[in-house]
């Protein structure tokens, strides 16, 4: 039985989205480098990118060989328009390979189907690798064929896309919902499906608990991955939006205020949550400021970890980030106190979420009860 191939691009924090695959696909085994991943034995109808908050495109391999040329390529996208009326289009995206591969592909493409009569174009601008939207608007829509070209050196992968990430869906559920309130941060939805899938694995229906739950983002995203969400907020406003934003979105949660450090009754598997980062800043706070910071979080993350019962905890907390990387994690100080109550960090790895120009970024932390 020949082997089931399926390629991933990774989305700008490759090992964010390589956890994430390893959790919802802990029975396959990943090859990865840079930003792309390839699955074995993953059948590409079961991957769903409505609910992967890190990949963006997804691929089936047709091809897997030491040795690399453009014969298969054009032999693949032949087979697709061998007999479709009218000009086709293609395009091409390579990853760990020469800036220039993208152009000989292209070219070479474009003359083979030429000389077996199919009239075609290619979508790549400047020969440059197609964005999602490119790849959904240019290819996907039409009806045409984008081929992903991945090595790591040693081996190469031909994939023919099939999905690209929803970012239309995610950009609405971002910026179009009711309520937002920028002074108590705005958790991406696609961070909040990868902390959740992080939590939960490849589990169904779990109860989901954010006991920060800010303007709703954490339950929104559980309800529609089919989880069971609960949330609590020590703002009454907060909660208030939180209600708006479900009703709005036509999903239902138990919400309700509450200070996370008093211990509730309240039944849940697993805890994912958005910490607070405080406030935006313009540079690294100082060393004495910083200690105070982090001292604070410790107390409140003290007082939670100390009542709540969950299989796992998937949190946030504040990295300071110097020109991109990062340089001061709160979770360092935070986890010797969170040790000391029986939890442990299922991962050696620090997975930060953060922008080039941000000095507040996200690590996220995942915690296991010993």
């Amino acid at each position: 039985m020949e082997t089931q191939l399926t390629a991933f691009i990774l989305g700008r924090n490759p090992q964010i989205s390589i956890a994430e695959l390893q959790a919802v696909f802990p029975n396959a085994k990943f090859t990865h480098h840079n930003n792309f991943a390839v699955a074995e034995n993953l059948p590409i109808s079961d991957v769903d990118l409505r609910r992967l908050g890190g990949i963006i495109k997804v691929g089936e391999v047709f091809n897997h060989s030491p040795l690399f040329g453009v014969k298969p390529i054009a032999q693949h996208i032949f087979k697709k328009f061998d007999g479709v009326e009218g000009k086709q289009v293609y395009g091409v995206s390579s990853y760990g390979l020469r800036s220039n591969t993208n152009k000989t592909i292209l070219i070479g493409i474009k003359k083979a189907l030429k000389e077996t009569g199919i009239s075609s174009r290619f979508a790549n601008k400047d020969f440059e690798n197609l964005s999602s939207a490119q790849t959904q608007f240019e290819i996907i829509n039409k009806h045409g064929v984008e081929i992903l070209v991945l090595s790591n050196g040693k081996e190469y992968w031909l994939a023919e896309t099939k999905a690209v990430q929803p970012f239309e869906e995610f950009s609405k559920r971002d910026y179009d919902k009711p309520g937002r309130d920028a002074r108590v941060g705005m958790l991406p939805p696609k961070l909040a499906q990868i902390l959740i899938n992080l939590a939960c694995g490849d589990a169904k229906n779990l109860r989901v608990y954010d006991p920060f739950c800010g303007s709703g983002t954490i339950l929104t995203e559980a309800a529609l991955l089919n989880h069971t969400p609960l949330g609590s907020d020590i703002d009454s406003r907060m909660v208030i939006i939180t209600r708006q934003n479900l009703a709005a979105a036509k999903l239902q949660a138990d919400v309700w205020i509450q200070d996370a450090s008093a211990a509730n009754t309240k039944k849940f598997d697993v805890v994912v949550s958005e910490g607070y980062l405080g406030p935006p800043r313009k540079s690294i706070p100082e060393e004495k400021v910083r200690d105070h910071i982090f001292r604070e979080l410790g107390d409140v993350y003290e007082g939670f970890f100390g009542w709540v019962k969950a299989k796992r905890i998937a949190i946030t907390l504040p990295v300071y980030c110097e020109g991109g990387v990062p340089k001061f994690f709160s979770s360092d100080v935070i986890a010797q106190r969170l040790e000391k109550l029986g939890w442990k960090r299922n991962s050696i790895y620090k997975l930060v979420y953060s922008r080039a120009s941000q000095i507040v970024g996200r690590e996220i932390t995942i915690w296991n009860k010993e």
